[in-house]
C-alpha cells in the first residue's frame, strides 16, 4: 500500500484492515453474553442462549463486513477522501491544510491484533471525523508519514517524528499518580452521592425490609463504576510533555490516547474544583481549543474539554497555567467580588461571585459547592453583553457574560452592580479590540520573513457560544 502512495501520489478505492469488523464489533458480543448472564431464563436453557450468542456474534461479523466493505479511502492531490455506509451513503473529504496534528493509537483489542487506527486533529471538525481505522500498525505508522509531508511538507514531517522520538526520550514536564486519580475519582461528588444512595438502598431493602429492591441499585452502581473507569482507566499514566509545537499530552490504559495543546488555538481555561478537592488542595484543568472543545460524540459531555491536567495540585496548576499562558500567575490578578445584595439572590454562593482582568485575560469564579474559574483570553473573545433579569432589576444587578466558542469555559460576571456591569461591558469590549489588533500585528511580523504555514494560515470557524443561563 505504502509504495504505491509513494510512486503514484494517489490511492484510489483502498479498504481497511480485513480484521476491522471484529475489531469494532466485539463489544456486541459482550453486551450479549453480560445479557445471558443476568437473564435466569436463559441460564436456564443453556442451547438457546448458545443460539443466540452465535446469532449475535455471526450478525454482527456480517454487519461489520457489509460496513468494511463499502468503506474506502482515497489521496488526492489536496486531501484525504474516505467514502462509507451501504445503506446511507457518507463522503468524508478531509483538506490537508485543515489537518492540524495526526496520531497512531491503538485501542486495547485493536493491539491485540497488531493494528492501529490514525487520529488527525482537524481544524472545524469533531472527534471522529478525523479518526480512519484499522490498518497494520507499519501501514498506519507510513501513511501518517505520508499526510503530514502533505499537510505541512518535508520538512514539518521531520520535526514532528523528531518531536515523538525527542518525546520518547526526554522525561516527562508531570506525571498524574494513579493513586491520587482513584482518590479525586472516589472523592467526586457523584461518586460519593451515588455510593451513598447505593448503601443506603442496600441497608433498607436488607435491614429495615422496605422492599425496595435492588434492581433500582443498578443506577447508583453505575455512578460509581462509570466515573472509576473513566477517569481512572481512562487517564492512567497522564504525562504532560513538550514539543515544538506545544504540549502534548499522554494517557489511558488499554486505550492510550495522545492529544497536542497548539497554544495559538487555546480560547480558554476552566479550572474545577469541587468541594472535597478543594480541602485537600486538588484542581481539574480543561482547555477549549479550537475545532476540539465542545464536541458531543462518543459518549462524551457536550461541554466537555481537552484535559490538560485531570488532578492537580495547586503548585501543579500553577506550572501548567503558565507552560500555556507565558507569564501568567493566576494568584496576582485583584478579584472583585459580588455586591452583598446579590445574596437575595445567592444566600450562600454570593460570596463566591468574583471577577478579575489583566492585560492577558479575564477570569472568573462562581459555586460554592463545586468551584469553576473560567479564564478567557482578551483576543478570543467573540463578544460581550449585559443581561438583567427582573427580580436583578429591583436590585439593581446585571450580569455580564463574555462569549466564547462552545466549550467548558463560561466567563460569566454573575450579580454585579448594573453600573459596574455596564462600565465592565464597555471596558472587556476594549481590550478584546486592541488584543486582537495586538496579536494581529505580532504574527504579521513574526512569519514575514517566511510563508505562512497551514497550521497559521487555516484556523476554525469558531461557532458563536450558546447563551449562558444564571445559574
Amino acid at each position: 500500500m505504502t509504495e504505491q502512495i509513494e510512486q503514484t501520489g494517489e490511492v484510489v478505492g483502498q479498504r481497511l484492515h480485513p480484521l476491522t469488523p471484529f475489531v469494532k464489533g466485539w463489544g456486541y458480543f459482550v453486551v450479549a453474553a453480560v445479557a445471558l448472564v443476568n437473564n435466569e431464563g436463559l441460564r436456564s436453557n443453556l442451547t438457546v442462549a448458545g443460539i443466540g450468542l452465535a446469532g449475535v456474534l455471526v450478525g454482527g461479523i456480517l454487519l461489520g463486513a457489509l460496513s468494511w466493505w463499502f468503506t474506502k479511502w482515497q489521496l488526492t492531490a489536496d486531501a484525504i477522501r474516505v467514502d462509507s455506509g451501504f445503506l446511507f451513503r457518507r463522503t468524508r473529504i478531509i483538506r490537508f491544510d485543515r489537518i492540524q496534528a495526526i496520531d497512531v493509537a491503538q485501542p486495547f483489542v485493536a493491539r491485540l491484533f497488531g493494528m492501529a487506527e490514525l487520529r488527525m486533529d482537524v481544524a472545524g471538525g469533531g472527534k471522529s471525523d478525523g479518526k480512519l481505522s484499522y490498518f497494520r500498525y507499519e501501514e498506519a505508522q507510513q501513511l501518517r508519514t505520508t499526510l503530514l509531508v502533505r499537510a505541512k511538507g518535508e520538512k514539518a514531517a521531520e520535526q514532528q517524528e523528531h518531536d515523538q522520538q525527542a518525546e520518547a526520550l526526554a522525561p516527562p514536564l508531570l506525571t498524574v499518580p494513579t493513586n491520587r486519580l482513584l482518590g479525586a475519582t472516589l472523592l467526586s461528588s457523584t461518586v460519593v452521592a451515588s455510593a451513598g444512595a447505593l448503601i443506603w438502598l442496600i441497608v433498607a431493602t436488607m435491614v429495615l425490609d422496605f422492599h425496595i429492591g435492588l434492581f433500582a441499585g443498578l443506577p447508583l452502581l453505575l455512578g460509581v463504576v462509570q466515573p472509576i473507569w473513566k477517569q481512572v482507566v481512562g487517564n492512567h499514566g497522564f504525562t504532560l510533555s513538550e514539543t515544538s509545537h506545544g504540549l502534548r499530552t499522554k494517557r489511558g490504559l488499554f486505550d492510550v490516547q495522545r492529544q497536542t495543546v497548539p497554544p495559538g488555538r487555546v480560547q480558554g481555561l476552566l479550572i474545577t474544583e469541587p468541594l472535597i478537592w478543594r480541602l485537600l488542595g486538588w484542581s481539574r484543568v480543561e482547555l477549549d481549543i479550537a475545532g476540539v472543545a465542545g464536541q458531543k460524540e462518543d459518549g462524551d459531555d457536550a461541554l466537555e474539554g481537552a484535559q490538560l491536567l485531570p488532578v492537580g495540585e495547586r503548585a501543579e496548576v500553577a506550572y501548567v497555567l503558565a507552560r500555556v499562558l507565558p507569564g501568567f500567575d493566576l494568584s496576582r490578578i485583584q478579584m472583585h467580588p459580588a455586591p452583598e445584595r446579590a445574596k437575595w439572590l445567592r444566600p450562600i454562593g454570593w460570596r463566591y461571585l468574583t471577577y478579575g482582568v489583566d492585560d492577558q485575560v479575564m477570569v472568573t469564579t462562581r459555586g460554592w459547592v463545586s468551584r469553576r474559574t473560567s479564564i478567557v483570553l482578551h483576543h478570543k473573545t467573540q463578544s460581550v453583553r449585559l443581561e438583567q433579569g427582573p427580580i436583578q432589576r429591583r436590585l439593581g444587578l446585571a450580569n455580564v457574560h463574555v462569549d466564547t466558542p462552545l466549550g467548558p469555559t463560561d466567563a460569566t460576571a454573575l450579580h454585579r452592580d448594573q453600573a459596574e456591569a455596564a462600565a465592565l461591558v464597555e471596558a472587556q469590549a476594549d481590550r478584546a479590540r486592541e488584543a486582537r489588533r495586538t496579536v494581529a500585528a505580532s504574527v504579521a511580523v513574526q512569519t514575514q520573513p517566511n510563508p505562512p504555514s497551514p497550521d497559521g494560515s487555516s484556523n476554525s470557524a469558531a461557532s458563536p457560544a450558546d447563551d449562558s443561563s444564571d445559574r
